[in-house]
């Protein structure tokens, strides 16, 4: 008997633990060929209500900015951010915070080598809304060409 209730404990207790986890970003990936071995690679960030995901170009100081990286390709010019772009100065860190709410595009146009089917990477990301901050979270991908 007192396994049982020993089982059923740590079954409950694994569920409520599950269940306070926040995962308020849902990524999606996708990829467009532009011109022989170059690909525009396409990360969407969907963001939850009262949320909001930092640019690439937040400023020293501040949250940590959203970095993406990918392996064995070579990238062609900067980063592109698609969406509505909020600058908002925060007192507690002295800086004009850059960041997104509902959603974000983040492109890449990138040159891989002839035979080439996927592109791995990872993308690095904080959010926050107006009650808390959770730790920055790395998530890795592989998109198909």
């Amino acid at each position: 008997m007192k396994k049982i209730f020993f089982a059923l404990v740590i079954m409950v207790t694994a569920v409520t633990v599950n269940a306070q986890i926040l995962n308020p970003v849902k990524l999606s990936y996708s990829a467009k060929k532009t011109t022989g071995n170059q690909y525009e690679l396409h990360i969407k960030a969907t963001i939850d209500p009262k949320w909001h995901l930092y640019s690439t170009q937040n400023p020293d100081g501040g949250a940590e900015p959203t970095a993406v990286n990918f392996t064995a390709v070579e990238k062609v010019g900067k980063i592109k951010e698609k969406g509505t772009m909020k600058t908002v100065f925060e007192k507690a860190f002295g800086v004009n915070q850059k960041y997104f709410e509902t959603t974000v595009e983040f492109i890449q146009i990138v040159k891989v080598k002839p035979g080439t089917k996927k592109v791995a990477g990872s993308i690095e990301y904080e959010v926050c809304n107006d009650k808390q901050c959770l730790p920055p979270k790395e998530v890795a991908f592989e998109i198909s060409l």
